[in-house]
């Protein structure tokens, strides 16, 4: 089990029952807990355990014999432990209900006590993680897909630090290669001004232009490998005009991210890792491992191979040689990833500098790595995870692979691909080379969202400013947008839906955003001095009790999510849709407690104690929006 703490209510009082169970089992805390399951109905309890059938086969004895004697040894133990009401078998089951003016009570006084901490734990503090996330190429606007790993990973990093992880969060900026090349070729053809567009947006239509003229004119490729060229002279005038048409593609990009939330600590340019010195120490400690050579013959002459046939998992691969670095010495893209896996982890002495590329809307700076400016030392970490779709999945496990022959099995065993598929915009298709994103942007996305937004704000608050409703239809847009990206488990492929990503009663962020408006009335029409010395007893209906157990689990459900990476080697369990799951489930008991139990009007006493209820609520919803990256609106 975890570390129990007030912070975890419910962990807390399951550790009760688990330590009562192993104690007159006479068994271990480990058998105990995988027995523990929440029935299907609150009316078998709170708690079951399926230990009788656990036991049975060790003891040769029928199950339900097992469950009527451990509940009659049970019975002298249940009056030193508050928190339980009663133990009750049917069957094989044994099912326990908790003592709800004591459950509450507790549960209640450390929601509030917490406060915006509610939810958060120490459990995997001193661990440091990178997350590298989105890596969108700077060359054109940020499109759905886009969206989703950026949303992604955000949201991954807000999860760990929640359960203590330090977490850096890394955007990787390929400001060179063909697409780079191509459109410097066409900016020196016209005027770098975008006028009004966003600068990501005039590129990105750029782009197409380019697409055009480079596969349909030999001159036009020449002059554009050319240019490609003079792009490994940093001190050129086509290196200095790709280093400013990078610089404010990033930012406007970021403009598109700062609108949901994106937020990172970090970029490594690719041009920093080509002219940094990084390969070249990379490759010196490539060509001292076993299994990594130079051929003498062949197509692959000259060049660095890694042999991966002497891994379980390749050694039936047609061509198992794969090449780190080409006879020329230029890299390849596994090359290059290495070097920066060898980076991440601090194997490699940092050698880039770094300067600040600009400060961001939540006060933190952004830093940049570059050749000229302050040194720094960044590494190491001790978990690398990389934020990237499943198409990727082969060429980030050579990576991880040649991280293992060269000696850092712990190093690759660390290393991560988180994996999502594929998203599109409901009637859509979109290319890059071919414009089809123009109008659907993830700016268009968001734009379309408030406007649509805007007419559900307007119909609940006519009288109010136009300031206010478009404020209110912006934050209803990001959050509709982020809940759907997190709301299917990442391995799904999905398709963003207007009406469904907006229902304002439905498995929506609007769902949960009204919730917590809802709540936040109910405590604008309160005095201070009505609530912190509530009698928590009186809340015993089974609607009051429903809300209680689901805002008890909050930090449970937060933990589980990041236990089951870890157990399941990060990279194909995210479950994001937990999350989301457990806020549409606590705003649904939350309505129902509403619809049931009268707050305001309540009796003297009664009234109290439910102000506290909903204050516990706020805390939680509120705190879970903000883990999902969901703007917190207190009118809607």
């Amino acid at each position: 089990m975890s570390k129990v703490t007030d912070n975890n209510p419910w962990e807390s009082a399951k550790h009760v029952v688990v330590k009562m169970l192993a104690e007159v089992a006479k068994t271990t805390v480990d058998i105990v807990l995988d027995s523990i399951e929440i029935p299907p109905e609150s009316s078998m309890g709170d708690l079951a355990s399926t230990l009788a059938f656990t036991l049975a086969k060790e003891l040769k004895k029928n199950p339900v014999a097992i469950a009527s004697d451990i509940l009659s040894k049970l019975q002298q133990l249940i009056d030193k432990e508050p928190i339980i009401e009663r133990v009750e078998t049917k069957g094989p089951y044994i099912n326990i209900f908790f003592e709800r003016p004591t459950f509450t009570s507790k549960t209640i006084k450390s929601v509030i006590n917490s406060g915006k901490n509610y939810g958060q734990s120490s459990q995997f503090k001193d661990k440091r993680i990178l997350i590298e996330s989105p890596a969108v190429n700077p060359s054109k606007p940020w499109h759905i897909g886009h969206a989703r790993n950026a949303i992604l990973g955000d949201t991954l990093a807000n999860i760990l630090e929640t359960v203590g992880y330090e977490v850096v969060r890394l955007d990787y900026i390929n400001d060179l290669g063909l697409q780079i090349a191509q459109l410097v070729w066409k900016l020196k053809q016209i005027d770098d001004d975008s006028g009004d567009k966003k600068y990501d947006h005039f590129l990105g239509q750029l782009y197409v232009d380019v697409q055009e003229a480079f596969d349909t004119s030999e001159a036009v490729q020449k002059e554009v490998r050319e240019v490609s060229r003079q792009l490994e002279d940093l001190q050129s005038e086509d290196a200095k005009l790709s280093g400013e048409m990078v610089r404010k593609c990033v930012k406007s990009q970021y403009q598109t991210g700062y609108r949901l939330g994106i937020y990172h600590n970090l970029q490594v340019w690719e041009s920093a890792i080509a002219f940094s010195g990084v390969l070249s120490l990379a490759k010196d400690m490539i060509l001292k491992c076993d299994n990594i050579s130079i051929p003498k013959e062949g197509d692959k002459a000259g060049c660095i191979v890694a042999n991966l046939s002497v891994i379980n998992e390749f050694k039936d691969m047609k061509d198992p040689y794969k090449i780190l670095f080409r006879s020329d010495g230029t890299r390849t893209y596994t090359g290059a990833d290495v070097a920066l896996q060898l980076w991440k982890f601090g194997i490699v002495e940092d050698p880039f500098h770094y300067a600040v590329f600009e400060k961001q809307p939540n006060g933190e700076d952004v830093k940049r790595t570059t050749l000229e400016g302050e040194e720094g030392n960044i590494g190491k970490f001790d978990i690398v995870l990389n934020v990237i779709g499943s198409r990727q999945a082969h060429p980030q496990k050579m990576v991880y692979t040649v991280l293992d022959l060269m000696g850092y099995s712990k190093e690759s065993e660390n290393s991560h691909h988180i994996a999502y598929e594929f998203v599109g915009l409901e009637g859509e298709n979109f290319s890059g080379r071919q414009g089809t994103w123009i109008g659907y942007s993830v700016d268009d996305v968001i734009d379309k969202a408030t406007e649509l937004a805007m007419v559900e704000v307007d119909k609940r608050n006519p009288d109010e400013s136009d300031e206010f409703k478009e404020t209110v239809a912006n934050q209803v847009a990001v959050g509709a947008l982020r809940y759907f990206m997190l709301n299917a488990s990442p391995d799904r492929k999905i398709t963003f839906r207007w009406e469904q990503a907006l229902d304002f009663n439905g498995d929506a962020a609007p769902y949960l955003q009204y919730s917590l408006a809802r709540a936040n009335r109910i405590l604008e029409k309160t005095e201070q001095d009505e609530m912190g010395n509530a009698d928590l007893s009186k809340l015993t209906s089974d609607p009051e009790f429903e809300l209680v157990k689901s805002i008890a689990k909050f930090p449970d459900e937060i933990l589980v999510v990041a236990q089951a990476m870890k157990k399941e080697l990060w990279g194909t369990s995210f479950i994001s849709n937990r999350i989301t799951a457990y806020g549409y489930g606590l705003a649904t008991l939350f309505s129902k407690f509403y619809d049931s139990c009268s707050v305001l009007k309540a009796e003297p006493g009664v009234r109290e104690a439910r102000l506290e209820l909903v204050k516990a609520f706020k805390i939680t919803m509120t705190n879970c929006l903000q883990i999902l990256g969901i703007p917190v609106i207190d009118r809607m």
